[in-house]
């Protein structure tokens, strides 16, 4: 069962939202490198490549946890939280957060990221995933859609889900599909990642377009006390948030 929770945060929400989300975390650009992505016809799985704007890299804090093998052209490796929502091109005005804002097609509205979606994420992003090949070509892309896809299936983006390596080491994490889909929160699982929430911009004033939200993507951080300050307005910014049951 799915129901509505009151963030209690949201007694703190007031002007500071708006200041808060009036500037970006960073403006970025959102690519598919050759030999780490599927390339099957209407896919839109990772993994995708997070990567600075123009001559601007990304915050040095956004790539310091991450594995080489996580690390492309500058940039870090990530998967989509959701299914229904496409990420191409730049530029992307990104804002972390502790959940996708649309959530997709079976999330609420937001939708906070799953402890089993976020730990698979950690072991990816720190280049010890079991089972993942990160080696580019054709096992890497093959382990790209399995991870993809055990992501959607634990963010409620898909009903079902066939044999995937991925769901089996939750599983074995967390005791069941159940547990694996409850809520993260980084203060009981001593591990950080986050949803960017990404935003159009548009192209001549360079102000955000709100009303076009694009695929979120997922981000690992350094553990440690800076990341809460790392989080500015994404965490204010939810007024309710969804409690997986």
């Amino acid at each position: 069962m799915k129901r509505m929770s009151q963030l209690t945060l949201a007694g703190l929400v007031g002007s500071a939202v708006v200041t808060a989300w009036a500037v970006p975390d960073a403006t970025v650009k959102v690519e598919r490198t050759a030999g780490y992505f599927s390339t099957a016809t209407g896919y839109i799985g990772g993994e995708f490549t997070v990567k600075g704007h123009g001559a601007t890299p990304l915050p040095t804090a956004w790539t310091a946890a991450y594995s080489p093998l996580a690390r492309v052209n500058g940039g870090f490796q990530s998967f989509s939280l959701e299914r229904n929502e496409s990420i191409n091109g730049s530029p992307w005005h990104a804002y972390l957060n502790t959940a996708a804002v649309k959530g997709g097609t079976g999330g609420g509205s937001p939708d906070p990221i799953s402890i089993g979606t976020a730990w698979l994420y950690k072991q990816f992003a720190q280049g010890q995933l079991t089972g993942y090949d990160y080696t580019p070509g054709p096992n890497r892309i093959a382990s790209a859609q399995a991870l993809q896809e055990a992501i959607w299936f634990l963010e409620d983006e898909l009903t079902s889900i066939g044999s995937n390596p991925f769901i089996s080491l939750v599983v074995s994490q967390f005791g069941s599909i159940a547990n694996a889909k409850t809520n993260y929160s980084a203060a009981t699982a001593g591990f950080h990642v986050v949803a960017l929430n990404m935003y159009g911009v548009n192209k001549t004033t360079g102000a955000t377009v709100w009303t076009a939200p694009k695929a979120d993507m997922l981000m690992y951080l350094p553990d440690g006390g800076m990341t809460f300050a790392l989080l500015g307005g994404g965490l204010f910014g939810l007024y309710w948030i969804r409690r997986k049951d």
